[in-house]
């Protein structure tokens, strides 16, 4: 039974830009800063987010 692996980058679209196999290794991809900051303006998945939540532990 393999266990972990196969870990991708992939854009927005779900277009996948590198693929790693199933050993150890180190995979690059290429991103356009240009188009990373348009598509972040057009999908601000990242705008709600809480970066502090209260916790038991915090309280």
């Amino acid at each position: 039974m393999e266990q972990g692996g196969h870990s991708v980058a992939v854009d927005p679209w779900g277009t996948v830009l590198g693929e790693a196999g199933t050993t150890e290794e180190t995979v690059t991809v290429d991103c356009d800063m240009t188009q990373v900051a348009r598509i972040r303006s057009e999908l601000p998945v990242l705008r709600d987010r809480v970066l502090s939540i209260e916790t038991p532990a915090r309280r």
